[in-house]
């Protein structure tokens, strides 16, 4: 498991560090804005994330005067920047190797040519003339 996954901090450890009182975590919580572990006691654990995410809900509230529905509406849109970004890599990583196969395939097709066929410049090639249709 990721060191900052892991679930470690006690609710009055974590609400310390992110500098608010323990009830405004589970305030948090009951929002679904933080979702700590629970220990096999039943105590809320914190992970290294977790403290970080409350940071950031904290500047949200109170540096920018958001609500907690505006915070909440905020990390969802995250959130889906982030699994667009992800899905929008995945794309380009299959038309980068859609591309590489197609140039594989021409580069095939070009050495089955058996040469007999002899490409030549437009200037070179002279118009077909049609033949005179006489008048009666």
């Amino acid at each position: 498991m990721d060191v900052r996954k892991r679930p470690v901090f006690m609710i009055g450890v974590a609400a310390e560090l992110i500098g608010v009182h323990p009830q405004t975590l589970r305030m948090y919580e009951q929002k679904g804005l933080l979702r700590p572990r629970k220990s096999l006691k039943n105590t809320r654990l914190y992970s290294q994330e977790d403290i970080e995410l409350g940071r950031y809900i904290q500047r949200l509230t109170q540096e920018m005067g958001m609500n907690l529905a505006g915070v909440k509406k905020i990390l969802e849109l995250e959130r889906q920047i982030q699994d667009l970004r992800a899905e929008n890599e995945r794309l380009r990583q299959e038309m980068e190797r859609r591309e590489r196969e197609h140039e594989r395939l021409i580069a095939e097709v070009h050495r089955s040519y058996r040469r007999e066929i002899v490409l030549m410049p437009r200037r070179e090639i002279t118009p077909l003339r049609q033949p005179r249709r006489e008048t009666y």
